[in-house]
C-alpha cells in the first residue's frame, strides 16, 4: 500500500508546462525512481507555485517539468531562453514552503555566429543602459555562452543586465561577472566581515528578513543563521561574494518559514 502512495504522489507532483499555459499531470515515473517523492505536504507549494508560473506571459508558454521533492523544486526540461529560465527559478525560490531549487533545464542554440549573439547582448545591454549605470562594460561570447564584466549602479542593476542579455535567443548560460559599484570591500578579515554586514544589514540592497551570522578566516566568509525565503538564501550568498576582499563563500543559512517580517539582523562572529 506505501509503495502505490509513493507512486500516486509521484504522478501528481510532476507537472508540465503546455504551450497554452495549462498544467496537465505527467506520466506515471518508471519504478526505480532517482529522487524520493514528496507526500501531500507539497500540494500546497505545488499550487503556489504553478499559479505564479502560469501567469507569466512568457513562462506559459513554455514546456518544462517541475517536480516537487520533499519542499524543493526540481525543474527540467527545455527553456527558450536564459531569462525565462531566471524568472521561473526565481519565482520558485520566492514560494514560501520551497526549501531548495534545482536546475536541470537547458536553453537551446540558434544557428547564429558567437559574433551575431554577442552583438545582439551589446543593444540588449544599451536599451538598459539607464537603468543599469554601468562603466567599463563589456560582453563576450564563446560557444553561446556570455560572459559580462564591469560595474553597475547595484545589485538590482546586475541581476537586469544579466536578464537583458539572457533574453537573447540563441545564448545558452550567462556568465555575470559585474560588480555592483555600491559593494564593500575589505582589506582583512575583521573589516571583510564588518563590510558583508554592512552590506546584507542595508534594507534598500537586501530586502528580507533575516537572521544572519558573519564569520570570515582568511577571505573566506561563512554564512550561518536564518532567512525566510530560499532566495533570500541564495541573494545573501551572492551578495557576500560581491564583497571587494572575499575569496569564498560557505552558505550555511538555512530557510525557516517561521521567521516573520523582521528586520535583517546581521552579527559578526569574533
Amino acid at each position: 500500500m506505501r509503495a502505490i502512495s509513493r507512486t500516486l504522489v509521484a504522478a501528481i507532483a510532476l507537472l508540465t508546462l503546455g504551450p497554452a499555459g495549462a498544467w496537465a499531470q505527467a506520466t506515471i515515473p518508471a519504478p526505480i525512481q532517482k529522487r524520493n517523492i514528496a507526500g501531500p505536504g507539497d500540494y500546497a507549494i505545488r499550487e503556489r507555485l504553478v499559479r505564479a508560473l502560469s501567469h507569466d506571459p512568457e513562462i506559459s508558454k513554455e514546456r518544462f517539468s517541475v517536480i516537487l521533492v520533499n519542499g524543493g523544486a526540481v525543474f527540467s526540461g527545455p527553456v527558450g531562453t536564459c531569462a525565462v529560465k531566471q524568472r521561473a527559478l526565481r519565482m520558485a525560490a520566492s514560494i514560501r514552503g520551497v526549501i531548495n531549487v534545482t536546475d536541470e533545464m537547458s536553453v537551446p542554440g540558434a544557428d547564429l555566429s558567437d559574433r551575431a549573439l554577442r552583438d545582439a547582448a551589446a543593444d540588449r545591454l544599451k536599451e538598459v543602459g539607464a537603468e543599469i549605470d554601468a562603466a567599463n562594460l563589456k560582453v563576450e561570447v564563446q560557444d553561446a555562452v556570455a560572459t559580462l564584466t564591469g560595474s553597475v549602479k547595484n545589485f538590482t542593476a546586475r541581476v537586469r543586465a544579466e536578464e537583458a542579455v539572457g533574453a537573447v535567443a540563441g545564448i545558452t548560460r550567462v556568465a555575470n561577472r559585474l560588480r555592483p559599484a555600491d559593494a564593500p570591500a575589505g582589506q582583512d578579515d575583521a573589516s571583510i566581515a564588518r563590510a558583508v554586514q554592512t552590506y546584507l544589514t542595508d534594507y534598500r540592497r537586501y530586502a528580507f528578513p533575516a537572521e544572519i551570522e558573519v564569520a570570515v578566516k582568511d577571505g573566506q566568509v561563512t554564512l550561518a543563521g536564518r532567512v525566510n525565503l530560499f532566495l533570500a538564501r541564495q541573494v545573501a550568498g551572492t551578495m557576500a561574494a560581491l564583497v571587494g576582499g572575499v575569496t569564498g563563500v560557505d552558505n550555511r543559512l538555512k530557510v525557516d518559514f517561521s521567521l516573520g517580517p523582521v528586520r535583517t539582523q546581521v552579527k559578526v562572529k569574533i
